[in-house]
């Protein structure tokens, strides 16, 4: 073998070559002739004064699209043409470099090692990933010489994709994203938006263990107001956030002091939809232009069934709000109640709405999955055929389905032995939706508060309470048992900060 200088009008590709190697323009490689030169000796053979190359085609086809290269530096072997197939082969064998490698390496590169999470976004131009035109202070060339030196045949931005992988993985690899990538079962870019999948759900994670601390610090107030709630106007200062309610169903329980409105007596179910439309009104105009109305109704059987809560339904769309959905809830230790020709009903349903065009704020309650873990796996494939992937994480949003037993005197008999009320909902109940729908520190209202189960969850959960009743008795007893809670929660917040 000897080594020497060849012009680029003196070399081939050898015919023998050309059967099993179509070349496809590299722009890296180009690249890097054109500014740095041949790195590496091309090999040819000599044949009728003409150098046919037999590995180095890549460099031959960059070095002329370069324009400023007129020789290569060539190794020559003096073999047969029987020979030729087997010597390419054995100047191609490599030992394979894991991609985890070349992303360390590439950190050296790109002068990274050392540098604190946040530095490294401005140097990699993490915040504006998807701009072609921001690299952040690294600058597109410096990446595209460093895919071009690590061997890496794509952009400077799907460079910046493996980085943000890579760097993800040092503090959660529980995920083999690069692992994944290295053994072809994802390309860059579906590990990249499994990456921002994973990191999203991390954040409502977080964001859901923040919302318990910060449920427990946060200073909160509660009112309770005597009065009918067909005028709220005098509350319109408070712009509560969030509103969950049971109004009094129709033709099934008469309450004490219910004014002149006897609400839930009316003599037909078309009055009872009007009456009902005042309330709805009323917390409407209100309510903060992002609120959240949570309404708990049930079906009257009595006479046969007459359709209640989908036309309380309809009166709710007609009033302006938008019904986000329906929660069926299966009361487990129901009263028996015999109905002609139909089975025993066990079930109420739990309307959510929200204000016209509002942004809701929902961060849902979570349960386990079978795994019980975070990890990859596969979904439908793609119209192409190719496979799809997402990301499970260890817990997933449960049901719209609440089973609970119905109220449990001692959450409120507790306060006062003597109070009684006939159908407070269960605080399980209310506790699913303010979980899912509020921040520490919002407002809340229960415009029929009765029993104050609902305030009492507000408050614990880190939210102002408001309480609405037309009857005396349970606003009075709903400040005792107010004043009572709000001492307990100062004494378990002192208890834990010791």
């Amino acid at each position: 073998m000897e080594t020497t200088k060849v012009k680029l009008s003196e070399l081939q590709i050898h015919p023998l070559v050309l059967k099993i190697k179509q070349y496809q323009p590299n722009q890296f490689m180009t690249f890097s002739m054109k500014n740095f030169g041949q790195k590496t000796n091309v090999i040819v053979v000599l044949r009728n004064g003409v150098y046919y190359i037999i590995d180095g085609g890549c460099r031959y086809y960059a070095a002329i699209e370069a324009g400023n290269i007129d020789a290569l530096n060539c190794n020559v072997l003096n073999i047969p043409d029987s020979e030729i197939l087997d010597t390419r082969i054995t100047y191609n064998l490599k030992t394979k470099v894991h991609l985890s490698e070349k992303c360390m390496n590439i950190e050296h590169m790109l002068n990274l090692m050392g540098n604190n999470q946040g530095k490294r976004n401005d140097i990699l131009g993490m915040n504006n990933i998807n701009d072609e035109d921001e690299f952040g202070t690294a600058g597109r060339d410096r990446f595209e010489i460093a895919c071009m030196q690590s061997g890496l045949e794509f952009s400077g931005r799907t460079l910046r994709k493996l980085m943000a992988v890579h760097d993800y993985e040092k503090t959660d690899n529980s995920l083999g994203l690069i692992e994944g990538i290295d053994n072809g079962t994802y390309k860059i870019d579906a590990a990249y938006r499994l990456m921002l999948s994973s990191r999203d759900k991390d954040g409502k994670k977080e964001a859901r263990n923040k919302r318990k601390i910060e449920a427990l610090n946060t200073d909160v107030w509660f009112k309770v107001f005597e009065q009918s709630s067909v005028d709220l106007s005098n509350l319109k200062k408070y712009r509560p956030q969030f509103a969950a309610f049971s109004p009094t169903y129709w033709g099934m329980k008469e309450y004490r002091n219910q004014g002149e409105m006897e609400y839930g007596q009316e003599p037909t179910l078309q009055e009872y939809l009007e009456n009902s439309r005042k309330f709805i009104d009323a917390l409407m105009d209100i309510m903060d232009e992002n609120g959240v109305v949570v309404i708990i109704i049930g079906e009257s059987y009595a006479g046969g069934y007459k359709s209640i809560i989908t036309q309380y339904e309809m009166m709710l769309l007609e009033a302006g709000l938008e019904v986000i959905g329906k929660c069926p809830w299966i009361k487990s230790n129901s009263t028996p109640v015999i109905l002609k020709d139909f089975f025993r009903t066990v079930d109420e349903t739990i309307l959510v709405c929200k204000m016209k065009g509002a942004e809701v704020n929902f961060n849902p309650e979570m349960k386990k999955t079978k795994e019980g873990k975070k990890m990859v796996k596969k979904s439908h494939k793609a119209k192409d055929g190719s496979e799809r992937y997402f990301v499970q994480d260890e817990e997933t949003v449960v049901s719209n389905v609440i089973i609970t037993p119905v109220v449990n005197d001692s959450e409120y008999k507790k306060y006062d032995p003597e109070f009684t009320h006939d159908a407070p909902a269960p605080m399980a109940v209310y506790e699913r939706f303010v979980d899912s729908y509020t921040l520490p520190g919002m407002t809340c209202i229960d415009i029929h508060c009765g029993a104050g189960q609902g305030l009492e969850v507000f408050a614990r959960k880190g939210c102002n309470a408001i309480g609405v009743d037309i009857d005396p008795v349970s606003v009075e007893f709903c400040n005792k048992r107010m004043k009572m809670v709000l001492g307990e929660r100062n004494e378990t917040e002192l208890q834990q900060a010791a």
